[in-house]
């Protein structure tokens, strides 16, 4: 059994802008010994807490309780060197009372006596507020989202091993979904060399992605729109221990992330269970788009004069990044370190394909190169 209570209160000098409040956690469970393995608790940030002078956080104003089952065999049986399974469950408050999400995940992870895997694994969501996504708008409220997951490899300590998975994610209305595609492939030719390869694609389009905010008259316009984006990675490595106190390594990795904007849109009621009631498409009269200054321009009310203007958020990031690395320790504690650094970050043209992207900005840009050299000596006393 373990238990555990951690809290913070921060005291801010009144002089200064910083904020004053309180975070903490309390929870207990099981954590190792026998099949089973469970624990709940409760963690708080307030509103006014900060901590970004000595830390990081990430989100204040929230209150989540967390709940987790799992179960793990300790024997081999079957075909099956090791099953861990796991159920959890969490949901999160605001201070205003708002109850702004429960989630429930369920998963497995299957270890075969080849040496084989695979990982399952779905999660529901019914209940999903945000309070920040509109920037200081009111609380915004997603549809529901149903998230499945499945992953398996190939025996690790082969010379030759890959991993290959499917992520699918997907919200009632078709508000927004999401799908990654991931491979996976590491070959140890020597037993000094590892080469390593891992390319995702992903696919996430989204009826309500934020854009912008104008006033329109005494009002605020939170404007969203239908985005299509599409990004692409792929990361190679290479490891080469020539010797015991002499490396060679290299990694470089193209990204490419596009996306395009149809169906603007601006929030009507941002906490409606309907999709339809949540946001209002603007109509063919409402809106015109200038190419010649790339804005929108809206006519709200259709009199025939511009009510308010906009932006074209459609974006094209296109960017390699590769490090060539010698490492050599020419006395116990003491290195020298030769570096080949080359980068290349362009914004293309939305209209292109992922590929066409690639193509023009990366393989037709003259990179920046660095070259670095660092040297270490340990003095030894």
């Amino acid at each position: 059994m373990f238990g555990r209570v951690d809290a913070s209160h921060v005291e801010i000098d009144p002089n200064r802008t910083s904020l004053t409040g309180t975070g903490g956690r309390l929870a207990g469970g099981r954590a190792g010994g026998g099949n089973w393995r469970y624990g709940a608790g409760i963690e708080w940030r307030s509103p006014e807490l900060e901590l970004n002078d000595i830390g990081f956080l990430r989100q204040a104003d929230e209150i989540r309780q967390t709940a987790n089952l799992g179960y793990r065999t300790t024997k081999p049986f079957g075909i099956f060197r090791l099953i861990n399974t796991f159920a959890n469950q969490f949901s999160t408050y605001d201070f205003e009372g708002n109850f702004n999400r429960i989630q429930y995940d369920l998963g497995s992870y299957l270890e075969y006596k080849n040496n084989w895997w695979s990982e399952i694994g779905y999660t529901h969501k019914p209940r999903i507020f945000i309070n920040t996504f509109l920037r200081g708008g009111p609380r915004w409220r997603y549809n529901e989202e149903n998230v499945g997951f499945l992953f398996f490899g190939s025996d690790q300590r082969k010379k030759f091993s890959f991993t290959m998975g499917h992520a699918y994610s997907q919200a009632t209305q078709n508000n927004f979904s999401f799908q990654n595609y991931t491979l996976r492939l590491r070959y140890q030719p020597l037993d000094a060399m590892n080469i390593s390869i891992q390319t995702e694609f992903e696919k996430n389009p989204n009826k309500t992605q934020y854009v912008t905010q104008v006033q329109n008259g005494a009002a605020t316009r939170y404007i969203m729109g239908n985005i299509d984006q599409q990004t692409l990675v792929t990361s190679l490595r290479i490891n080469y221990n020539i010797n015991p106190n002499l490396t060679l390594q290299y990694y470089g990795q193209p990204f490419i992330s596009r996306g395009r904007y149809t169906d603007f849109n601006f929030v009507n009621n941002s906490i409606a269970s309907d999709l339809n009631e949540r946001v209002t498409v603007y109509s063919p009269g409402q809106i015109n788009f200038d190419e010649t200054e790339g804005i929108y321009n809206i006519d709200e009310n259709e009199d025939g004069t511009t009510d308010y203007s906009f932006g074209n958020p459609d974006f094209s990031f296109v960017q390699f990044r590769s490090n060539l690395v010698l490492r050599w320790e020419y006395i116990p504690g003491s290195e020298v370190f030769l570096v080949w650094s080359q980068g290349v970050t362009e914004f293309g043209d939305p209209r292109d394909g992922l590929f066409t992207a690639l193509d023009r900005n990366i393989l037709g840009t003259q990179p920046q190169n660095i070259f670095l050299i660092k040297a270490t000596y340990r003095f030894v006393l």
